[in-house]
């Protein structure tokens, strides 16, 4: 029996395989991946490597020829409760040509930790078929259990139990934290396609999978059956909330969560600030950017004027194992309050869950509370590492009002597990630079640090970490209000809007003359947000004159 998903094994490859495997002595090893805190048979990721550093795969023992394709993710993924069915198995290393795995990530692996070629979904109850000799299992099951390698051998033919505990490193829910995958690809207009993803979610420990309907000029695809709570859809604290991303332009690629219907308007296709709109007016549904990670889409082409629409939600701080501190500090010192949020942009993202914004909702999840909140800004990115961050005990997103030389109370603190990544360093962050970094120089699996700060302007603070194996996270920011004026910078600020305008500048010049309704509307935008930031410049520029 083959994976039935893959169509890729063809018959003279397979057959070929069963010969060579017939030919040698094999064993049926059962494998049973058991969630150690209920002693239960779990969904997890998996990949089945020989001394010889080729893959196996579940049941019949196959070799792996090359991984899935993302163009298999557009008709759907069908499900099989099969026990030893496997999902698409998705290529996590290696440079990607965007029919595997995004470009974007270069030689940097999918998910930091996990050293293997490939990953793929499996039942946690399944066998495979292995010929005498020895071998490893790689396992995971998201972030917040202990990754597993076991050695083992086949000795003889004779069938054989390999079973494992997954034992988790930190417990978020208990904490009040729970993981998102704000950019998802693929369809749910059948009961397999909704079966493989929560499935999937399973398989991940994800809790909220936003699976996103893909527009363009020429239509949509990854169609979605519905939107709206009626069609959300969920096995225990796993769930699946459709949302959209359109417009998708050389302006950039926009994300509607939470959204009860497409919102799609071709004859103001480029007109974001509408879009914007039509999203919100849509009870509970929120705008992000895409791609803002890596510079993606042409950003910064169409950011600097739309964001200052100030209709954007939040921004997809981590992709691809990538982040963008530089562009994001910017626009919070010319004080846009801009929520991070991650998303795995699968299937050009290896796997759902490998970056994750954790949203605080308190001990449930309650999924209105998980978008309202991820509105308010009450949350952390990461592929590997648990950041806590709380001033005055308000977490991240809060916006606090204080007086010039009052004293706010910072805890900071990172977390994580020798297997996810050392944390190298916890660095806390404001409108101009560092205000404190401590280095771990011990080695050790977390670092805490405790600060009393004396406020004199009003300013954005934000927590970040990254661990010796590329593994990070990053806060949103707690907005500190002194005296009631704006958290911009001064003293940063006019630097980051000339660069706004420059770009701004470049944008008009590709629509001058404006010869027809697009390129006008778009002059009429550029020129609104031109306006904006001079008016922010005199109110910087009069600040600083007043300081003096």
């Amino acid at each position: 029996m083959i994976p039935r998903f893959h169509p890729r094994f063809s018959f003279s490859i397979t057959f070929g395989l069963f010969v060579t495997v017939s030919c040698l002595s094999a064993a049926t090893v059962h494998v049973r991946l058991l969630d150690a805190e209920i002693s239960r048979i779990t969904p997890a990721m998996v990949c089945i490597m020989g001394s010889d550093n080729q893959v196996r795969l579940p049941p019949g023992g196959e070799i792996f020829t090359e991984p899935s394709s993302t163009r298999e993710f557009y008709s759907g993924i069908e499900f099989d409760s099969d026990p030893n069915w496997i999902g698409p198995i998705r290529k996590m290393q290696g440079m990607g040509n965007n029919n595997d795995r995004s470009y974007v990530y270069e030689l940097l692996p999918s998910i930091p930790y996990w050293e293997e070629p490939v990953m793929y979904q499996t039942s946690g109850n399944f066998t495979i078929q292995l010929p005498v000799g020895e071998w490893r299992i790689a396992v995971d099951r998201g972030l917040e259990y202990i990754p597993m390698v076991r050695e083992f051998k086949v000795i003889d033919e004779d069938p054989f139990m390999l079973s494992i505990d997954l034992k988790r490193w930190i417990n978020l829910p208990d904490k009040g934290w729970w993981s998102g995958d704000v950019h998802v690809h693929h369809p749910t207009l059948n009961d397999h396609h909704r079966k493989f993803l929560l499935s999937y979610a399973r398989a991940c420990d994800l809790h909220l999978v936003n699976v996103l309907e893909m527009g363009h000029h020429q239509g949509t695809d990854f169609k979605q059956e519905g939107f709206g709570e009626e069609f959300r859809v969920h096995d225990d604290d796993y769930w699946l909330v459709s949302g959209q991303e359109e417009p998708r332009s050389t302006f950039g690629h926009i994300i509607g969560l939470n959204t009860t219907r497409l919102a799609r308007d071709l004859e103001t296709y480029d007109f974001y600030d509408l879009a914007f709109k039509r999203i919100h007016k849509q009870r509970g549904a929120l705008v992000g950017f895409a791609h803002f990670s890596w510079n993606g889409c042409d950003l910064p082409r169409g950011f600097p004027w739309y964001v200052t629409t100030e209709g954007i939600d939040f921004i997809e701080l981590l992709q691809f194992s990538k982040i963008n501190t530089i562009d994001y500090y910017d626009y919070l010192n010319l004080g846009f309050k801009l929520t991070a949020a991650a998303g795995s942009d699968t299937p050009w993202g290896s796997t759902i869950g490998e970056v994750r914004t954790y949203v605080h909702t308190g001990p449930t999840l309650d999924i209105d509370a998980w978008f309202e909140n991820l509105r308010e800004g009450h949350t952390f990115v990461s592929n590997g590492p648990v950041l806590e961050f709380t001033v005055d005990n308000q977490l991240p997103g809060t916006e606090l009002s204080r007086k010039s030389g009052d004293k706010v109370r910072i805890k900071a603190q990172v977390l994580s597990h020798p297997s996810i990544g050392v944390p190298k360093a916890l660095t806390l962050v404001g409108n101009e630079g560092v205000i404190k970094e401590i280095a771990n120089s011990g080695k050790a699996s977390s670092l805490t640090f405790e600060l009393e700060w004396e406020i004199h302007q009003s300013q954005w603070l934000v927590l970040s970490t990254v661990c010796d194996n590329n593994a990070l996270a990053h806060t949103t920011p707690v907005y500190v209000k002194v005296d009631g004026r704006p958290t911009w910078c001064p003293v940063r600020g006019p630097a980051v809007i000339r660069k706004q305008l420059e770009s701004i500048a470049r944008i008009a010049g590709e629509f001058t003359p404006a010869g027809n309704v697009r390129a006008q509307g778009i002059q009429q935008r550029l020129t609104r947000a031109q306006a904006y930031y001079r008016k922010l410049l005199a109110q910087m520029n009069e600040h600083s004159v007043f300081r003096k």
